[in-house]
């Protein structure tokens, strides 16, 4: 095959792939029989109330949408107990100090810019403004909660949104279009007798103001109530479009994820964002839980962060084909793990690596077969540094890649997927890849592997530059992380172009 339509093939397949890679990770455009769908209409009109305006913790307009989430979820027919608690604004300003004293040059500016955009000089001015408590030192917030026991079940599942908004935004998409989602989840289940497992609904308050609700929460369970909660499904916003990403789970996840991707399509999650969240020094409610070593997953929408937090986080802001994938996970994933599994049988027995493949399925490895991969990355590469080496002495000349380079690059994909499996994907993957074609005696097996690299590379890397490119608003780090594919891609490609005569000597050597 010539090069230059070699090289025209090559960026045909990695444009269709990072064309299919980027629309894994963006909501479908809304149909006419899903905005008249009746789910998604209950949630849109709950959540037109619970953001009608700021709601913060100790605010009038917080009360207000307290009283709203009682008397519609009584009128569900549950029985739901408030649970309060106090909190102390000196208490807080003084872990806003600690917290300030620890963050770098710029997350001090990020902080600093925060504080003027809310108009607030002090520390002390930010927290009341946050909170809502205007005069006075202590102030209440008030956790929801609704729960639905099953006869004979022996575990718990709990879902989990914060009712509370910050004191600059109504919060439509942080968080009340969770706190909708899972009214509607309520509404759906509500009626039927067929859970396998008990099922508790707490709607926090005071998450905002530092995880207060989630904290007490926790703080007054038993240790058989505890015990009890096998998994907790959280559900956030850090913007207010794109679609909900599966960005956190609980460690020794393979089990669970393996379950989730059985009985649920179109999650999108990869294992590598842990290492990204917690770069961005933020916690959920879901911390709380973690912590205390509870099984979980984490659900968030990361675009549209020029709204979070502002007034501009409204319902009429917010993406109808956002709130409508939002909506449908919740349900879905809700249904998934009350009727479909037993939760008594799930263990937490190995970290998984896992990533979106299209179709709407994840591709998980559980850690030995990380390992495995990266074994047969090194042993192809190793296959590929002798072949360099012997076409160099055929032909008197060096080849494209040093064998010392190409052994490097086999023992880095070994070593990252030993220690780094989560992330390492990313690498072995496409190396192995690379090793095969350039391993392969036949040049249009050749071709062939390289074409299916060049496929790889897009479906793995597309997505992962969109959003931190466009959802973190992390350009640098995402051209950064572009460099990885591009390069191997330039290697695969200079290789295969240099085939033509490097191959045919190696294959009269071979002959007899």
């Amino acid at each position: 095959m010539k090069p230059f339509l070699l090289s025209l093939c090559l960026l045909a397949v990695v444009a269709l792939a990072s064309v299919q890679g980027i629309g894994m990770v963006r909501p479908t455009a809304l149909t006419t029989a899903d905005a008249r769908d009746v789910g998604y209409l209950n949630v849109r009109n709950n959540l037109g109330v619970i953001a009608a305006s700021p709601h913060p913790t100790a605010s009038a307009r917080q009360t207000v949408v307290r009283r709203y989430l009682l008397e519609t979820m009584a009128g569900m027919g549950y029985q739901v107990a408030e649970q309060p608690f106090r909190f102390n604004i000196e208490n807080m300003v003084d872990r806003q100090k600690v917290l300030y004293a620890e963050l770098n040059e710029h997350q001090r500016q990020a902080f600093d810019a925060e504080l003027a955009r809310v108009g607030a000089k002090s520390f002390e001015q930010e927290v009341r403004i946050r909170s809502g408590l205007l005069e006075g030192n202590s102030g209440q917030g008030t956790n929801l909660i609704a729960s639905r026991r099953v006869q004979g079940a022996t575990a718990t599942v709990l879902f989990m949104a914060h009712y509370d908004s910050v004191g600059t935004a109504p919060g439509a998409s942080d968080d009340g279009m969770a706190v909708a989602s899972i009214l509607q989840l309520m509404r759906d289940t509500i009626t039927r007798i067929d859970a396998k497992n008990n099922v508790i609904f707490l709607l926090t308050d005071g998450e905002e103001l530092g995880l207060l609700g989630a904290e007490h929460y926790v703080s007054q369970l038993s240790t058989k109530e505890r015990e009890e909660i096998r998994l907790v499904l959280n559900f956030e916003a850090r913007g207010n479009k794109g679609i909900p990403l599966l960005f956190e789970t609980s460690q020794k996840d393979y089990t669970l994820i393996k379950n989730l991707n059985e009985g649920v399509r179109g999650v999108i999650s990869f294992s590598f964002t842990p290492l990204i969240y917690k770069m961005l020094q933020n916690d959920t409610d879901f911390t709380v839980f973690r912590k205390r070593n509870i099984a979980g997953l984490n659900f968030a929408v990361v675009e549209g962060f020029e709204h979070y937090h502002h007034m501009s986080d409204t319902v009429e802001n917010l993406a109808p084909e956002t709130l409508f994938h939002y909506q449908k996970i919740v349900r879905e994933v809700g249904n998934h793990f009350i009727y479909g599994i037993d939760l008594s049988s799930l263990i937490a027995d190995e970290d998984a690596t896992y990533f979106p493949m299209p179709g709407g399925a994840l591709l998980i490895l559980s850690s030995l077969s990380m390992v495995g991969l990266g074994i047969v990355s090194l042993i192809l590469c190793c296959f590929w540094a002798r072949r360099c080496r012997t076409n160099s002495q055929l032909q008197g000349k060096h080849s494209v890649m040093r064998p010392a380079a190409v052994v490097l690059l086999g023992i880095a994909s070994a070593a990252l997927a030993y220690y780094i499996p989560s992330v390492a994907y990313l690498v072995v993957i496409p190396s192995t890849l690379l090793a095969c074609a350039m391993s392969m005696r036949s040049p249009h097996i050749c071709y062939s592997i390289t074409l299916l690299n060049a496929y790889a590379c897009g479906i793995l890397y597309a997505p992962i530059i969109y959003l931190i490119s466009s959802g973190l608003e992390m350009p640098l780090i995402a051209g950064v992380i572009a460099c990885l594919p591009i390069s191997l891609l330039a290697v695969g490609m200079a290789g295969v172009i240099a085939r033509p005569s490097t191959i045919e000597p190696a294959n009269k050597m071979d002959t007899p």
